[in-house]
């Protein structure tokens, strides 16, 4: 999807440099929905594409991926979780998913945020170990009130590795989760996670808020759109974001008007709760193969980390 010509940067249409400094606000915004709605579009393209994983039975892929996400959390050796990355990067080459693009959109974000976390875990106060980098050396040790800290502040070799390895066990577990919500339609994931006694007021909140949410953010386009056109770049910062709170104050009565419309249009046509996708579920021989090899991998994963212990 490309962008409008007047959101391009080297348009005729943009605003100048300095005014686009000044003031760029609903460009930005409008260039984050655009890129939103692409990103989603894309998601069900994958979706729909002939590989492997979008072959599986949805309730048996769900049933795959749910196994082997345990798995990861439990292992606690860095050559198996980066062996299960590897067979992860493998079943998305065989879907039809850029490994690229999987890495991108994962590794990108989680080291930064998870580091955040674990951050303070690295150093010896928090957690005492083998000292492998010291940072700095008190003359006389530090107490604050009953904690008492020592001399040394240092990176310790069980701090850091601890880390690395959440680190990986957090970004495999998004991988795998990123992969299935790519190669699965929302509609046949919803319905498997029902199949799994997943709660049925859960799975119909998701659905209406996934298929809904295109309706607003298309209303929402539109109302930039407009306040664009109107306004040709002329307003200050201060007023765009004004016209941005209020725009969102609306959308949430818009939203709360249109959920009601469309609540009593669902019972009137026999809405009762439960969820019907109108291409039924069929369960092959190659579903339980598939299922098999998942459970089988898990287990010997498990059994793999407990005898290497430490």
């Amino acid at each position: 999807m490309d962008l409008p010509l007047w959101l391009q940067d080297n348009s005729p249409l943009a605003p100048s440099p300095s005014k686009l400094k000044q003031s760029n606000f609903i460009q930005k915004t409008l260039k984050g929905i655009i890129t939103f709605v692409r990103e989603s579009v894309y998601s069900e393209e994958v979706a729909l594409r002939s590989g492997f994983l979008q072959a599986m039975d949805p309730r048996m892929k769900l049933l795959a991926f749910f196994s082997l996400l345990i798995t990861v959390n439990l292992l606690r050796h860095l050559p198996l979780l980066w062996g299960t990355y590897l067979i992860i990067l493998i079943l998305a080459t065989l879907s039809k998913v850029p490994t690229r693009f999987l890495v991108q959109r994962v590794w990108l974000v989680i080291p930064l945020f998870t580091g955040i976390m674990v951050l303070p875990a690295l150093f010896n106060w928090v957690r005492p170990g083998d000292p492998l980098w010291t940072i700095w050396t008190f003359s006389t040790s530090l107490h604050v009130g009953p904690v008492h800290f020592p001399r040394e502040l240092s990176i310790t070799s069980q701090g850091f590795w601890g880390a690395i390895l959440l680190i990986s066990r957090v970004g495999i577990s998004v991988t795998l989760a990123v992969l299935l919500t790519l190669t699965t339609r929302w509609n046949n994931l919803l319905r498997a996670l029902r199949t799994i006694f997943v709660p049925r007021i859960f799975i119909v909140t998701l659905e209406m808020t996934y298929r809904y949410i295109f309706v607003l953010i298309t209303l929402l386009e539109d109302m930039f759109l407009a306040r664009k056109a109107r306004d040709s770049g002329h307003s200050s910062g201060a007023e765009q974001r004004r016209f941005v709170g209020s725009s969102i104050a609306h959308l949430f009565g818009k939203s709360l008007q249109m959920s009601e419309e469309v609540y009593t249009s669902m019972t009137a046509r026999g809405y009762t709760g439960e969820i019907y996708t109108l291409q039924p579920f069929q369960l092959r021989w190659i579903d339980i193969f598939s299922i098999g090899v998942s459970l089988m991998l898990s287990l010997s994963l498990y059994a793999a980390d407990k005898v290497l212990g430490g």
